[in-house]
């Protein structure tokens, strides 16, 4: 994915130093479930990226410029990553 894989490798370590930087502040143990869910916000966020990527370039085969692409991108992507959300939401609810 050239610059953007870089972007969002460094948005996957931010999401990450998050993560564990909320769990410092409230005392927080890491439990066999909490690393799961750690686990489980990790690979929702690399699906995200993967299909916001995957959208930017298709649009970019498009021909549309870059700015334009993802633009569209985010757009087109978004309701992908909304459902996967709800989906996760639902599963976290029920278990």
């Amino acid at each position: 994915y050239g610059r953007f894989g870089v972007y969002a490798v460094l948005a996957l370590i931010a999401n990450a130093f998050l993560i564990l930087a909320g769990l410092a502040v409230f005392g927080a143990s890491l439990t066999l479930p909490g690393i799961a869910g750690f686990v489980l916000t990790i690979g929702a966020a690399v699906d995200a990226n993967v299909l916001i990527n995957e959208r930017i370039r298709e649009e970019q085969r498009r021909g549309r410029k870059i700015l334009d692409a993802i633009e569209t991108g985010y757009k087109e992507a978004s309701t992908a990553i909304f459902d996967a959300n709800i989906t996760n939401t639902i599963a976290a609810v029920l278990m």
